[in-house]
């Protein structure tokens, strides 16, 4: 509105915030839109990762299974750009959020870790992580770190090839990680989607969950998603290092004075 001291940025969380304020803590969806600042390439689109290698060959786990050094061309990309990046102010909010009782759950379809390095306790990862490596002969286990991956072996001590705890093509997600997501989008919470396309499945389907059982959805998007006109209640168009501390702002703003006080949120 003009003359309360708000940008647009601004008055679209108020008035998202100020829709869920004081219900249910967020559930919370992220994508690869919330990495990309972190340096992390996408996996579709323009330089993404499918734009340099065939997702159904290098990215299958029959691949891997029948030429894991192939396999590992692709994985190393991804655990580079994984070990390489550092949370972002967004990743930074939702953990502030979730020390505030402000975000519950989770669930991320990012293999980077990045929500866990950011701080933030109640993760769901979706997708799994990469930086998280396993042998998948004798179940030996460790977790990469910048300093050691230089180093990194990939035949175990046993001689089978290692993997990084992902899911490939071929695989099916964590079961107890999407029966939470599930339980979750269920339950009625409000939910925020920041950063993803909606077209991968299973994980497209929690907005569609969370808008049968009644849930509030809060969109953070450069671009409309395949969420945003059929599903979601409060769109806001900007990248989620910018949108994402502007709604932490304006929770804090609304729980210190009301909505009187919110000409501080900028």
């Amino acid at each position: 509105m003009p003359g309360d001291g708000l940008d647009e940025l601004g008055r679209s969380c108020l008035k998202a915030v100020k829709a869920v304020l004081g219900g249910k803590p967020l559930l919370v969806v992220t994508g690869a839109g919330i990495s990309v600042e972190s340096g992390i390439p996408p996996f579709r689109g323009p330089g993404g990762l499918w734009s340099r290698y065939d997702a159904d060959l290098y990215g299958h786990i029959d691949t891997f299974r029948r030429e894991p050094e192939l396999s590992w061309k692709m994985l190393d990309d991804i655990i580079g750009s994984s070990l390489g990046a550092m949370p972002n102010e967004a990743h930074l909010a939702l953990s502030r959020m979730e020390q505030m009782g402000l975000v519950g759950l989770i669930a991320t379809q990012n293999v980077d870790g990045l929500h866990m390095l950011a701080g933030s306790k109640e993760v769901v990862e979706l997708h799994g992580n990469a930086r998280r490596i396993l042998c998948p002969s004798c179940g030996a286990r460790e977790v990469l770190t910048p300093e050691t991956y230089p180093s990194f072996d990939r035949r175990c001590t046993c001689g089978a090839v290692k993997r990084p705890d992902i899911v490939f093509f071929g695989e099916n997600l964590p079961e107890r990680s999407m029966r939470r997501a599930f339980d979750a989008a269920g339950s009625g919470q409000p939910l925020l989607i920041i950063g993803t396309s909606g077209v991968v499945h299973p994980a497209a389907m929690l907005p569609h969950i969370a808008r049968s059982s009644g849930a509030t959805i809060i969109e953070v998007n450069p671009e409309h998603s395949e969420h945003s006109l059929s599903l979601t209640d409060h769109f806001i168009q900007a990248r989620a290092s910018e949108a994402v501390p502007a709604l932490e702002r304006a929770f804090i703003e609304l729980l210190k004075g009301g909505p009187e006080g919110s000409e501080q949120i900028v």
